[in-house]
């Protein structure tokens, strides 16, 4: 499947490992590299000068392009460079609007300690202000090389969103040889404090508990129903808790190689699936992720 991959590259090492999974993940695809130059003050002139100083920056960063570009000749694709001027978190999102890019691959900066990986401040605006899927590559605690090949096990997180619906839909097209598990997590409508012995609290709880296992049941036979239309055959995990650390502890506590989540979810008993969870995810998981819309 041919796909127009942006991916933004700074010179960075995330952002070369970005390319780099674009080239595995895409293989017929047509890869723009994108880079940024920051507005900065020229005083060349006032100095006396030719006033040079903004096209030396060009010819610099176009250099960089072309190194970056050349780091991947192998590529069976296309690769081509743009150069824009502006700030990264407006001009990558003009970028895709003003083209047409169906995907976008970018790097995430990590930082060590109890908080995880967070994205920086242009990733993060780029998952949340650009209208198509976009991957962000997570550099690995065991290494590189898993994301130079193609992803074994891919996890979806679903519930009866339409965005979840397209989030498997994509993880079956983009990853045709994989393994797919489903994931769902029944969000408890509350929980008690005090055990329950009879009475009303019990009968609640019960009532509670029934319909957490009906709306599983669907969830699954929604996903189902997906996987049939596209000829595939998919694992189904179900697990109860808060929603954002039951995704991110599955991931740990698993050999998943890519997440696919939808951005938005539905209210009622899985409403879990929402932009916040889905955010989370993205931040803080442990392996690359794809945001689909």
């Amino acid at each position: 499947m041919s796909s127009r991959v942006l991916v933004p590259v700074d010179g960075s090492e995330a952002s070369r490992l970005a390319f780099a999974h674009a080239t595995v993940r895409f293989r017929d695809g047509h890869v723009t590299l994108l880079h940024v130059i920051e507005p900065f003050p020229d005083h060349s002139k006032a100095a006396g000068y030719e006033g040079r100083r903004l096209e030396q920056v060009f010819e610099r960063r176009q250099q960089l392009l072309d190194d970056i570009a050349a780091s991947e000749a192998q590529y069976a694709g296309t690769v081509t460079t743009e150069l824009v001027y502006g700030r990264p978190v407006r001009m990558i999102p003009r970028y895709v609007e003003n083209n047409e890019v169906d995907e976008v691959v970018v790097g995430s900066r990590g930082r060590d300690g109890t908080s995880r990986l967070l994205l920086g401040s242009v990733a993060e605006t780029v998952v949340r202000r650009v209208p198509v899927p976009v991957t962000v590559v997570r550099s690995r605690d065991d290494g590189d090389e898993s994301l130079r090949r193609p992803a074994g096990h891919v996890l979806v997180p679903f519930d009866r969103s339409v965005c979840s619906r397209h989030a498997l839909k994509y993880a079956f097209e983009r990853f045709p040889d994989a393994a797919v598990t489903v994931l769902f997590v029944a969000y408890p409508p509350f929980e008690t404090v005090e055990p329950i012995e009879s009475g009303t609290g019990l009968d609640d709880l019960v009532a509670a508990s029934v319909e957490i296992e009906d709306e599983t049941d669907g969830v699954f036979e929604l996903a189902r129903q997906v996987a049939d239309r596209n000829d595939r055959a998919i694992d189904t995990v179900t697990t109860s808790g808060d929603p954002a650390r039951e995704i991110l502890e599955w991931i740990d506590g698993n050999d998943v190689d890519h997440v696919v989540v939808g951005c938005h979810g539905r209210n009622g008993v899985a409403r879990w699936l929402l932009g916040s969870v889905a955010e989370t995810v993205v931040r803080r998981a442990s392996v690359t992720v794809t945001a689909v819309k």
